[in-house]
């Protein structure tokens, strides 16, 4: 065989390679999204408050749920209500953005991977 054919023939299995790990890598990818998506990342912090009676020997008291949100450009506090119970999907902030570097991992992965195919594509190409 000649060294053009072996080396076209290298070439090839490695693009086909390339491909199948593509594939394998857009499945994950897939999967990664579903799981973010089924995440509720809300930002409910756990505080202890200060009543503010002078008498108060047992302050502050707590911890209470609140929601940290934007209102007219500032942050402000949100009480949640004493009873509240996290929904069902609901995850901690720090969990939400592990998952968001898995995805985004796997997008760079990605990126590499297509300029990888197209330089073996450019090989392949007859000049």
């Amino acid at each position: 065989m000649p060294p053009e054919a072996l080396a076209k023939a290298r070439l090839e299995k490695a693009l086909a390679r390339l491909e199948a790990e593509l594939a394998d890598l857009e499945a994950r990818l897939e999967e990664e999204r579903k799981r973010l998506s089924a995440l509720s990342p809300l930002p409910v912090y756990w505080r202890k408050v200060r009543c503010g009676k002078d008498a108060c020997t047992r302050c502050p008291h707590g911890p209470y749920p609140y929601l940290k949100v934007k209102k007219e450009g500032k942050w402000r506090w949100a009480y949640l209500g004493k009873g509240w119970q996290p929904p069902e999907g609901f995850t901690r902030p720090r969990e939400f953005l592990e998952g968001l570097a898995r995805y985004r991992a796997l997008l760079k992965r990605k990126e590499e991977l297509l300029e990888r195919v197209a330089e073996a594509e450019k090989a392949l190409r007859p000049r």
